[in-house]
């Protein structure tokens, strides 16, 4: 189940790497839903019960952002790259029943593609005259960069191709995730979420609800991905109340 800002209504199978299209598809399958927003305060309230609940990162990953920064000269590199496929494995980007699903696959996979992988990265960095996020940058600035990625796992895994690119860029790219989140065509995913966030009039309340869950030792660190977290969280919580119904 899904609610987006774009009618999503026209279903379309995921055949194919990522295009344009006016259509949101699960599984091959046509998926429509309603008006109402996923991006409430509701849906994180809910989203953040239910990470904390079945022992996901008390942090929020908050630590693991701190990384994933302190890494961005690197990016495109073979020690860069290592890195990445190991956090790949541990956030589970890899593991299902398709090849390539090992990390030498991948780690074999991507490297012709790495200095691709560093053009782009440096392409969006200058596209912004502070740090990238959704709200200031269009798919087609990104899309490149997400296509590369796609391209290093076969088949239809915008799970791999979303969580890649989350690395690199934490605050432009939206984590979908097949046990809360489900799949879907993420260019379309991406763009509605997008838009709600723009709609969203309660930013700074969502962005104070999400800073008193974060459990640090550390602090918050400064780069934290707000929005893009608050997407996932609330599309969590959706998913959460629509199911036990």
């Amino acid at each position: 189940m899904l609610i987006a800002a774009l009618g999503w209504n026209k279903g379309q199978a995921e055949d194919s790497a990522p295009r344009t299209s006016d259509s949101l598809t699960r599984k091959g399958e046509a998926v429509s839903f309603s008006t109402a927003m996923i991006i409430s305060l509701h849906n994180l309230r809910v989203g953040l019960k239910w990470w904390h609940q079945n022992g996901w990162p008390s942090d929020m990953h908050n630590s693991d952002y701190a990384d994933l920064y302190a890494q961005r000269s690197t990016v495109g590199t073979g020690p860069w790259w290592s890195k990445t496929v190991d956090r790949l494995w541990d956030w589970k980007a890899i593991r299902n029943r398709t090849p390539p699903n090992s990390k030498a696959d991948i780690l074999n996979r991507g490297q012709s593609r790495l200095g691709a992988i560093a053009k782009w990265h440096v392409e969006i960095i200058a596209r912004c005259t502070g740090e990238p996020s959704i709200a200031n940058l269009s798919w087609e600035d990104v899309a490149p960069l997400f296509a590369l990625a796609y391209g290093i796992k076969r088949g239809n895994h915008p799970v791999f191709a979303s969580k890649m690119c989350h690395f690199m860029f934490p605050r432009v790219f939206v984590v979908m995730d097949h046990s809360v989140t489900g799949t879907f065509e993420y260019e379309f995913y991406w763009r509605g979420m997008k838009a709600e966030w723009g709609r969203l009039a309660k930013k700074a309340e969502a962005c104070y609800i999400l800073t008193n869950a974060i459990q640090s030792k550390k602090g918050i660190f400064i780069f934290y991905p707000y929005e893009t977290k608050i997407m996932e969280l609330c599309h969590i919580g959706y998913n959460q109340r629509h199911n036990q119904r």
